[in-house]
């Protein structure tokens, strides 16, 4: 009854829908084409000369802190004048970024922090607000992986990729998001993986994890947006293989591994210029429509045949709990 009383009010008046779509039509349109010309301006636009966010003053917050490309983005968060925040489960690796800043004349505050359990997370965001401040931007930066086949990963193993890499991305943004929405200001960066938009040998469960990320990411932007929030940005980061010993012993035939280094500078630009999207290396967005026009089969042969996908994670030795990049 109910679904007939919602279809009757839709189709009530079939003109006034016809207008209405009409017009939704022609405004689309109309900002295609405009949002189409800005693109290739600002992509054309050199980028000293764009103009880009000032994160001077505030507290930049990176979950995997403690080294890769945490660590690269903390050190450049930090020579931008940010007030730095690092989490990681590993003490070592804290100290280590801590010594990193500290030998530029930097400090940063860092904290031992579990992201796996939800109210460990909810403790140390407490912490923070109280230490340093309210989090602006917020990095979901840390990730584990194992790398095993379905039938050769452990109950445990699952859940723990599950609890990092996507879990840990609800808690963390529920611990800091009601301050960005007060402020109408924020900036939420989701760190996922070419593994989040292809499926990939022996990732059963961090491919999955990672196709959650572009999923949250999209859906909170929607979310965002429709409620008015039109200043907290959103960046969704997907890059390729990185060379920070997770991967270790994959040998990729057709790109080589991401520095560190390039990935978490790549990364501070997109922030500061407040891109929603920043696949690495550039070019592979480029390819990604094809997995959905290609036949299969097609696509089987383009992975396994020519890209070797299997081969190159078949010699994965990595070290597995550590964090992303």
């Amino acid at each position: 009854m109910m679904v007939l009383r919602m279809r009757d009010m839709l189709y009530e008046n079939p003109l006034d829908h016809f207008l209405s779509l009409l017009i939704d039509l022609l405004i689309f349109f109309v900002k295609s084409i405009y949002y189409t010309l800005e693109t290739i301006v600002l992509t054309l636009t050199p980028y000293q000369f764009r103009k880009l966010k000032d994160v001077s003053g505030q507290v930049v917050l990176i979950t995997g802190g403690g080294g890769g490309v945490g660590r690269q983005l903390a050190l450049n968060f930090a020579r931008l004048r940010a007030r730095v925040v690092i989490w990681d489960i590993n003490k070592d690796a804290l100290q280590g970024t801590v010594d990193a800043l500290e030998a530029e004349g930097y400090r940063c505050r860092a904290y031992l922090v579990d992201i796996s359990e939800r109210e460990r997370v909810y403790e140390a965001a407490k912490k923070v607000k109280q230490e340093v401040g309210n989090v602006e931007v917020l990095i979901n930066n840390a990730g584990i992986v194992a790398c095993r086949t379905l039938w050769d990963l452990t109950d445990k193993a699952i859940e723990s990729t599950y609890a990092v890499n996507i879990l840990s991305h609800y808690w963390t943004t529920r611990a800091f998001l009601p301050e960005m929405m007060n402020a109408n200001s924020g900036h939420i960066v989701t760190v996922g993986s070419v593994a989040g938009l292809l499926g990939t040998y022996g990732c059963t469960d961090y491919s999955a994890t990672k196709f959650a990320c572009v999923g949250f990411h999209e859906a909170l932007f929607t979310e965002l947006k429709t409620h008015g929030y039109d200043n907290i940005y959103m960046t969704l980061v997907c890059p390729y293989y990185i060379n920070t010993g997770m991967f270790a012993g994959c040998k990729p035939r057709l790109l080589p591994m991401l520095e560190p280094k390039h990935v978490a500078d790549s990364m501070v630009r997109s922030i500061l210029k407040n891109e929603v999207n920043c696949t690495l290396p550039d070019h592979v967005r480029m390819f990604l429509p094809l997995k959905c026009l290609l036949p299969a089969k097609t696509c089987w042969e383009l992975m396994y045949r020519v890209m070797k996908g299997p081969e190159t994670m078949m010699g994965f030795r990595g070290r597995g709990k550590a964090t992303a990049g």
